[in-house]
């Protein structure tokens, strides 16, 4: 897994979950299915790795989830919750601290933005 930048579709597997739920969406499925499909299919993926890796690959699934829903006006509760969450861990942080440069504090930066995007959206229940 690589990252190249900081910010939400800065690495390999954000990339991949916006692919996907673009995909999906133009399929014709609705936001609330895409995100159940890709929870599936991702959250099954994570069964084979270490306890470190998982965290950080959940934790940048459900940042790029709830971005995307607060892109589509469509956040929802669990994933409000869960993002904030992962944001409050700093679980993928680790991938931006092996740089060693100002890619770290970048990262911290956007996702304090998500964060207080989050924290401001009002969510469905789903």
């Amino acid at each position: 897994m690589g990252a190249w930048g900081a910010g939400i579709w800065d690495d390999d597997l954000s990339c991949d979950i916006q692919d996907e739920w673009n995909d999906l969406l133009d399929e014709g499925m609705n936001t609330r299915k895409a995100t159940k499909i890709i929870l599936q299919t991702w959250m099954e993926e994570l069964g084979d790795l270490d306890e470190e890796e998982r965290l950080i690959d959940e934790s940048l699934i459900y940042i790029a989830l709830a971005a995307l829903q607060i892109r589509h006006n469509v956040l929802t509760r669990s994933i409000k919750k869960k993002a904030l969450e992962c944001i409050e861990s700093g679980a993928d942080l680790s991938l931006w601290q092996e740089n060693q440069d100002e890619s770290y504090a970048d990262r911290k930066k956007v996702l304090e933005e998500l964060k207080s995007k989050l924290e401001s959206t009002w969510a469905k229940l789903f």
